[in-house]
């Protein structure tokens, strides 16, 4: 039935108009030299279309007008490995020989908000963090609730806004000050001098509700045991034309592991992690691609938030 559906999915894709591309993703351009040289780009990516050596199945997405180049200097990432060393944390995660599910989804278990789009800002970071803080504060009280982006991206000082943060240095940030509602603390893609700290909010997360974050031991096994437990922010490789065209299949080759954006694992089967992506919903499979855990980079910079829903807001 899979094979059946990848084949199915090759014949549209490869059938898509320049026109039919340009009317599904809004895509505009200023004139017809531009448009011509963005049909050539278009045409070349199409003829990538299908099944690809990586494992993913490669079709049109928002970024199916670029070049691979022009996709790499696009300020759609923004992680930074190096904002936090030697914060500390509650602990490290690590496999200890037990028993783990065969397969987890904490999309369908009501601890995911919907895939959101960072724009053209380096914040994945602020992104990868609030998903790791929605998952965790929805296992602790019960109630799923989408947090503010913006607020990490204007007030964590420590990390960059939207030229880049890590996850760790954004959770401890976390753990002194109440967390608020991405309603009522808007994502405007912004930072620095075109976007202000703001200490007014509808709180979710009492100032102190944030306890800590653990790191994940660098392990695969480490990874699926922590997501045995909750979902978990993670860093990935994501500059490769497999992530440009993604439009579905498991990832198992041609990602890199030069960790550049910020991303939330949210389950797995078998070794294949789940991924939710902060690029909008009309890319990969609703905005979440399949990679396997020896892929991209993605157990090497892994942690979670401890979150307690019995402080008082």
């Amino acid at each position: 039935m899979m094979a059946k559906s990848a084949i199915l999915f090759t014949v549209a894709a490869a059938d898509m108009s320049w026109e039919e591309y340009k009317g599904q993703f809004g895509k505009t351009y200023n004139g017809g030299d531009e448009d011509q040289q963005k049909q050539q780009v278009f045409e070349s990516n199409k003829a990538q279309w299908g099944q690809h050596e990586s494992g993913a199945i490669l079709g049109a997405t928002v970024f199916s007008d670029l070049t691979l180049e022009e996709f790499q200097q696009l300020d759609i990432r923004g992680f930074s490995g190096s904002a936090a060393q030697g914060l500390p944390k509650v602990g490290v995660h690590e496999f200890q020989g037990e028993t783990l599910a065969a397969s987890v989804d904490w999309t369908t278990k009501g601890a995911v908000t919907p895939v959101k789009d960072q724009g053209q800002c380096g914040s994945c970071w602020a992104f990868s963090t609030t998903g790791g803080l929605e998952g965790a504060w929805q296992l602790a009280s019960g109630s799923l609730a989408s947090l503010s982006e913006q607020q990490f991206v204007d007030c964590s000082k420590a990390n960059s806004g939207c030229n880049g943060g890590l996850m760790d240095t954004a959770f401890e940030f976390a753990e002194g000050t109440a967390i608020v509602s991405e309603e009522s603390y808007p994502y405007t893609a912004k930072s620095g001098l075109f976007s202000r700290c703001k200490t007014t909010g509808t709180t979710v997360i009492a100032q102190g509700g944030v306890t800590g974050y653990k790191d994940v031991s660098t392990s695969a096994s480490s990874l699926l045991s922590a997501l045995n437990s909750n979902p978990v922010s993670v860093a990935i490789q994501a500059d490769q034309s497999v992530f440009q065209q993604y439009t579905g299949g498991v990832i198992t080759s041609g990602c890199g592991s030069s960790l550049d954006h910020g991303v939330l694992a949210v389950g797995y089967e078998g070794n294949t992690i789940k991924v939710k992506n902060s690029w909008g919903a009309s890319w990969g499979v609703d905005g979440y691609v399949m990679m396997d855990a020896s892929q991209c980079g993605i157990t090497t910079s892994a942690s979670y938030p401890t979150v307690s829903a019995s402080v008082a807001v």
